[in-house]
């Protein structure tokens, strides 16, 4: 079921790419990177091991359309999260994910006359679909979901029309996985969804 819906996105993608003409707007390719945290911080702690998540790399696709500011972006990317759950095991729980995310998003590009050429801001938003390829599950704790879906919300800065590096933050819509056995009681904020923020740096071609 995995293969054909990631199948289908795929001729999809390749179908809406292949009508982007040089007239109806501007169409660029790149690499991306970047790790996934719990909480924002703006000091060193960003990168404690204790806030660190995971991380993600893939291929990413922009197009700018003919509105002014107006641009679309999409990644297929693939993504490694790690959940520490903490229950009876003083310890906590450490749970591995991996995915294939296939994010995409509506950008607006904020162009300052003066600093277009050097530096250009942008917000985004739009659905991040997440499927599951394995997991670290060997006690049956966990039921894992085939697919997740979030949503996007981030800002970031394009730097010299190549560089872009932005702040995600990932609202699950959907669980990931559902805790089997729990005390709902006694661990309510077991909720299976991920939410977390995510660090990254594409560099288009």
């Amino acid at each position: 079921m995995i293969k054909k819906t990631l199948s289908y996105m795929v001729v999809l993608a390749v179908a809406l790419l292949a009508t982007a003409t040089p007239a109806a707007g501007q169409l660029r390719f790149g690499v991306k990177a970047g790790m996934g945290i719990n909480d924002m911080k703006f000091n060193k702690d960003v990168l404690d091991n204790k806030n660190y998540l995971g991380w993600t790399a893939g291929v990413t696709a922009e197009l700018q359309v003919p509105v002014i500011g107006l641009a679309f972006d999409g990644a297929v990317q693939y993504t490694h999260r790690t959940s520490e759950l903490y229950t009876d095991d003083p310890n906590g729980t450490s749970y591995k994910r991996n995915y294939i995310e296939v994010p995409i998003h509506a950008k607006y590009k904020l162009g300052l006359p003066v600093l277009e050429k050097v530096a250009v801001p942008f917000l985004f938003v739009g659905p991040n679909f997440a499927f599951l390829t394995n997991s670290n599950d060997k006690g049956n704790s966990f039921k894992d979901k085939d697919m997740a879906l979030s949503l996007d919300l981030g800002a970031g800065v394009e730097l010299v029309h190549k560089l872009q590096v932005s702040v995600t933050y990932s609202a699950g819509m959907t669980k990931a996985f559902e805790y089997v056995g729990v005390d709902r009681d006694k661990y309510p904020n077991v909720t299976g969804k991920d939410k977390c923020w995510t660090i990254a740096a594409a560099y288009f071609f």
